[in-house]
């Protein structure tokens, strides 16, 4: 019977490591999935300023992300975010939404390429549209499509097989369109935390 449960046991630990990906080797996988979920906070004068669409505060912030490794250090990412400030001085109606959506690629470059703690970059171009009636002419307050960059930085924390934790810091500015032409400089930080999986 013990020799068995050994045997057994043998078996199973030869087919999990066959099998499981690698994460304490630096992201080897070839595809990452990532869920984001943190805060994002306005600065500058899309948290204090006057003008149509200025002076929100902070609130929720969701993504999702496909990363693409290859060699070395150089990670490829595409994504999709919804920030979702609230309205404090924008023009909204009262506690009325702030949402902005938008998709994000670009590169994320690991500083070191082994091991469960990773610190990274990151660098990319951004869309943003906003959304919020009671902003502009449209009932909707739905913009059209504006564009902007990235910067960021965090740390890859392995926990288990091909599951890790990515927490990261980025800030962001998009040139955003509001309904009837105008346009808005939406800059803040998000802070976040990923759950990333490893094929």
């Amino acid at each position: 019977m013990n020799k068995a449960s050994t045997v057994l046991g043998l078996m199973a630990s030869v087919a999990l490591s066959a099998i499981a990906p690698s994460w304490a080797a630096g992201q080897a996988a070839p595809l990452v999935v990532e869920v984001r979920g943190g805060v994002a906070t306005p600065v500058g004068s899309f948290a204090d300023g006057e003008g149509l669409g200025e002076g929100t505060t902070s609130g929720a912030s969701l993504g999702f992300d496909l990363a693409f490794s290859g060699s070395g250090r150089r990670t490829f990412y595409v994504g999709f975010s919804q920030h979702r400030f609230v309205c404090a001085e924008a023009g909204c109606p009262p506690g009325g939404p702030f949402v902005a959506t938008g998709f994000d690629l670009g590169f994320r470059f690991n500083l070191i390429t082994r091991g469960s703690f990773i610190p990274w970059v990151r660098l990319g171009a951004v869309t943003g549209q906003v959304e919020s009636p009671g902003v502009g002419p449209s009932p909707r307050g739905v913009g059209s499509i504006g564009y902007g960059g990235e910067v960021g930085v965090g740390v890859y924390l392995g926990a288990w097989n091909a599951v890790a934790l990515n927490p990261g810091v980025r800030l962001t500015r998009v040139a955003a369109k509001l309904p009837g032409g105008s346009r808005l400089a939406m800059r803040y930080v998000v802070a976040d935390l990923g759950f990333a999986l490893a094929f």
